[in-house]
This record gives structure tokens, sequence and C-alpha cells, in this order.
């Protein structure tokens, strides 16, 4: 669909990127290991770049790792508290690369009971959004393209969903003992939990594209000279931003498509009218669960990306599967609430593309 058609919006929050902005979690909650018991290294950038939300920013895995895993602990003893049903990798090259990938999560840091493969097409509200065809057991995904994947699941969120690590293994596409195809680029790991919002986007909603990195000067013979600091969203590795495509295009290429990469920083402004307070604010708004329960609004969007601080990727409808649907932003305001009936409220929403 697309279009720029706002519906039910969706907000994916990543929870690695908060967990470190925080000081919840920090370095020593990442493992990484190869299969074959040799040292993992990288020949571009470091483990953390995985994980700050700048797609642009790749890293570079040898091909000759073969088979191997990154786990993020979460620190959650609680199920409740360490909820997820998204995860998303962007910026990556796993279609020339010829890998799949397999996640699984569990509260056992061998993955060695109660483990949930929730990759796998039979796991429990497991939906396909992005670039994830499943191979032939059904628990690996074989990403057909360069570019960026994305699937969710369901999480009860109770003692039958163990998940206080999750596990990442990329392996070769026919046998975890080969090479690569050619060294795997990733720009961004995402995981954590999506929000739906409460409501649809009332009629009137804007959409605009500033171009606020040019400067202009005129002489005194009065000719126009610009400078432009960037020209939009950087290029990721092998595909422009948010494209997936067979073939390399992206910046780490000999003939980057520069030409194809959008220009302008998108903004978005939304109303929502008529929404119940009990859709908005937690009950108990100094409860800890009552706090972070991804269900509210306030506490599940503006609570978990600590305002502006922290990027989201934001999909314009919850059901779209249009990859112009998608792409990273910040929060431009707060959250102001005006009240229109009893326990009823409206609210607006400006947004900025991040990168």
């Amino acid at each position: 669909m697309s279009y720029n058609r706002i519906r039910t919006p969706r907000a994916y929050i990543d929870r690695i990127s908060r967990d470190l902005s925080s000081g919840w979690r920090d370095s020593s909650a990442f493992t990484t290991v190869r299969t074959d018991n040799n040292s993992f290294a990288l020949n571009k950038g470091n483990l953390l770049d995985l994980f700050d939300l700048k797609p642009h920013k790749y890293v570079v895995i040898p091909k000759e790792t073969k088979e191997f895993y990154i786990q993020f602990d979460t620190g959650m003893s609680s199920e409740f508290l360490g909820e997820s049903n998204f995860i998303a990798i962007l910026g990556h090259n796993m279609r020339q690369a010829n890998v799949n990938f397999k996640v699984q999560i569990s509260d056992s840091a061998t993955m060695g009971s109660n483990v949930q493969v929730v990759s796998d097409e039979d796991y429990t509200g497991h939906t396909k959004i992005q670039n994830v065809v499943s191979d032939a057991d059904n628990s690996w995904i074989s990403p057909q393209e360069n570019g960026w994947s994305l699937f969710t699941w369901t999480d009860s969120g109770d003692s039958s969903n163990d998940n206080k690590f999750v596990r990442i293994i990329i392996s070769e596409d026919d046998d975890a003992g080969d090479n690569f195809a050619e060294d795997l680029y990733i720009g961004a790991i995402m995981y954590g939990e999506y929000l739906d919002f409460p409501a649809n986007a009332d009629i009137g909603y804007s959409i605009s594209y500033d171009y606020d990195a040019n400067s202009m000067q005129r002489s005194i013979g009065g000719s126009d000279y610009s400078t432009i600091a960037n020209s939009g969203v950087p290029m990721w590795a092998h595909t422009p931003a948010w494209v997936n495509t067979d073939i390399n295009t992206g910046s780490a290429s000999s003939l980057p498509y520069i030409f194809a990469n959008r220009s302008g920083r998108k903004k978005i402004s939304m109303n929502f009218s008529n929404v119940p307070d009990t859709s908005i604010f937690p009950q108990f708004e100094h409860s800890m669960t009552s706090y972070l329960d991804a269900d509210i609004f306030h506490a599940g969007f503006y609570q978990r990306l600590i305002g502006s601080h922290l990027p989201f990727m934001f999909a314009y409808d919850n059901t779209s599967t249009d990859s112009g649907s998608y792409g990273l932003y910040r929060l431009a305001n707060g959250l102001n609430t005006k009240q229109v009936a009893a326990n009823t409220y409206n609210f607006k929403i400006d947004l900025e593309e991040a990168w």
C-alpha cells in the first residue's frame, strides 16, 4: 500500500539500545561464539556498532567465520519484563553471503532447556513481514535479498515463554562447515516489543520533507551558491536505505547507487482523537509492572524511548508488508493530552526521521 497512507501505526521499540543507554546492560551482556571453536573477530567495526540503531555504520564479519552466534542477556528473570515479539536485521548482505539465520529465546544461557525457536514459521504468532523466507526445515530464515529482514511472533509473557536470553545463529546456507560466499555485512540488529498505536490517525495528518542540511549564500553579484551537509538518510552497505535487492548497490559496492537514495528528512505529524484513558496511561504510574506494560501507550512508547532520546522503527500501518511504510524516527515532542470527554483524550505526535 504505502503512498504515505497512515492507518493504525506501529512502533518497533528496541530493548537492547534502551538497556545499554540506561546502564542496565553493558558489553558484558553479549556473547559471541563460533561453532568451530575458533576466535570470533570482525574485519570492520566493533560488536556494539550492531546495536546503535545506525544501520549505515556496518560491521564486517569474515567469510571464514562460518557458523556463529550472537547472544544477549536481558538480565530479566521475570518473563513479563523480558517479553519480546520482533527482531529486525538491517543493512545486511545475507543474500550474497549465502547465509541463513535462526533466533532462539530461553532462560538457559546454553539454550539447553525450554528453548523457543521464534524464527520457526510454525512458532505461535510467527509473522513474516520483510525478506524472511523460511529454509527447508522451517526453523531457519533464508533472506532472498540484501537489505533488511523483519518478523514478529507472540510472547505470552508468562512461565511458558522463558526469555532471559536471545541467541541469533548465523550459518552458511548449505553447510555450517563452509565459508560464507563473501564477507557478511550487518548494519544493525533490533530486538524488543512492538506497540500498535491505540487508534487510527485522524484525517488531516501531515507528511513533509525537510531539506535542512542546505545552506544558501548569495554573492555580491547576485548568484546563489549552495552547500549541503548531507543529502538525507545514508546508504546502507549493500543497498539504499530500506531497499531490498539481490545485487550490491550500496555504499560498500564499487558503484554505489547514490542516485537511488531519497534526499531530505521526512517529518510526520499526527493527531489522535477520543482515545480512552486506559489505552494511554497505566493505572498505577509508580508501579514497575504497570509502567513497563507495552500495551499502555505512555508506558510502552514514551517511557521505553526515554522521550526523544532513542530512535525506533515506525510503520505507517500495523498490517503493512511494504518496505516503503517503514523507517527510523525519533519523537519530536512530548506527550501532551487534552481531555475531551469523561476518561477520553486527544493528543498529537510529531516524528522526525533519524539516522
